[in-house]
């Protein structure tokens, strides 16, 4: 029965939300962490992230909150209109302090990923970039041998994958599964929010504009609401990576198809979609809705490959949770393995972190799917059944609805799961 080993060292595929935070968490316990990142340390990710209370209680826990804050920008909720006519029909509630613990907060994606870097970087953790991972070699109870493009291989207690929906590693470990496609692609941008004249100041933001021909979401975002993220959905054809990759670097096709049938739109809509094309405009990109096959486990039959974030359960983008619920698989994962001592059973230790993981993946996916109905032109909502919409009516009774996912301790579950396991250390 292999048990946690006491030279500790850990290869991180992917310098990217999840990873980081395991990395940080299990550098400050003293593991030697290395991380291997396929971008250079340039790459533009683009695009903005909505941090929600219970990804904040754990940039809070491990000192990145304080540093953040002041760069994004505070919301609470995102409120459904119906366009042309801009009627009201629902909203969502992505934090409120005096419930939550926090404000959401709206913040540059390279932002955040540049702030948790220098933080890995500070506690001595190295980042190597540009480096393409290809495959393990090898796993036993001794380690993992893994090996990179260029044919170089390196070895490590634990190796980790946190390489995104189209994880390697996983490729590794579930050579069958892959991504599904759910139909539906976006294509964002950003520009000045000073440029929308027709936006008026009680107009509530961020907000998501359904229309039959989609959806357009408006988003204020960074330090003072000063850019503003935009972004449309189309129901689209299943296309393999080539593709998107040649769509994605084709601008004037994403311009034209963000401005497709424009007339049809509101005047607001139609001023956010003429914005595409000014020179102050960034950003543009496409996104696919992916979402992972659930899987039996996260990790391979040793322990010592594991998986985390959109490698292991990515999801639709449709309440911003993929990105929040990364840092609570990194967070989690580092007090497991930081706190479990050498009594105790890798392999049972992880299985009860990956069960209580995918619990609670499987309740973030249901809600995100009954969200994703208020995306839906009226007609569409009518076809599915009434326990798969989301419906708040923005009354005093439904802010707190969401408690089970913003206020959550993940130190005191890591301890409940560790405790029948024989352990005698506390997160």
């Amino acid at each position: 029965m292999s048990s946690l080993p006491t030279a500790r060292s850990v290869a991180i595929i992917g310098a990217g939300l999840g990873g980081l935070t395991l990395g940080l968490i299990l550098k400050q316990q003293g593991y030697n962490v290395v991380f291997y990142e396929l971008r250079d340390p340039q790459y533009d990710l683009g695009g903005a992230i909505m941090l929600q209370p219970n990804a904040l209680r754990v940039l809070d826990a491990l000192g990145v909150y304080s540093r953040v804050k002041s760069r994004g920008l505070g919301a609470q909720r995102i409120t459904f209109l119906d366009d042309p006519d801009l009627k009201y029909t629902g909203e969502y509630w992505f934090g409120r302090e005096d419930i939550y613990g926090y404000d959401a907060i709206r913040l540059s994606r390279n932002v955040l990923i540049a702030e948790l870097r220098n933080l890995v970087k500070e506690a001595g953790a190295e980042i190597h970039y540009e480096r393409k991972f290809t495959n393990v070699v090898s796993e036993d109870e001794s380690g993992v041998v893994f090996q990179f493009a260029d044919g170089t291989q390196e070895k490590a207690d634990f190796l980790i994958g946190a390489d995104g929906v189209h994880s390697k590693v996983r490729a590794y470990m579930y050579p069958d599964v892959h991504p599904n496609y759910s139909g539906v692609f976006g294509i964002t941008y950003a520009f000045p929010t000073a440029n929308l004249s027709l936006l008026t100041k009680d107009f509530p933001l961020p907000a998501s504009l359904q229309h039959k021909l989609g959806s357009f979401i408006i988003a204020p975002q960074n330090d003072g609401g000063h850019e503003m993220f935009a972004g449309r959905q189309f129901n689209f054809p299943h296309q393999d990576r080539a593709a998107w990759d040649a769509m994605a670097n084709d601008k004037e096709l994403l311009m034209e198809m963000i401005q497709r049938e424009t007339e049809k739109w509101s005047p607001l809509v139609q001023s956010v979609q003429a914005q595409v094309r000014t020179p102050e405009a960034h950003s543009l990109s496409v996104w696919q809705f992916d979402s992972v096959p659930k899987m039996d486990r996260w990790f391979s039959s040793t322990g010592r490959v594991i998986m985390l974030g959109d490698a292991a359960h990515g999801i639709p983008p449709s309440i911003g949770q993929g990105a929040n619920q990364a840092f609570e698989d990194g967070y989690s994962l580092g007090l497991l393995l930081a706190n479990a001592d050498g009594r105790i059973n890798l392999t049972d230790a992880l299985r009860s972190w990956n069960d209580y993981r995918q619990a609670r993946m499987d309740k973030v996916l249901n809600l995100t799917l009954r969200v994703l109905s208020m995306r839906m032109s009226t007609q569409q909502k009518a076809e599915i059944p009434e326990e798969l919409r989301w419906n708040d009516d923005g009354s005093e009774g439904t802010k707190n609805t969401l408690s089970w996912l913003y206020i959550n301790d993940i130190k005191s579950d890591v301890k409940q799961l560790l405790e029948p396991l024989g352990s005698l250390t506390s997160p």
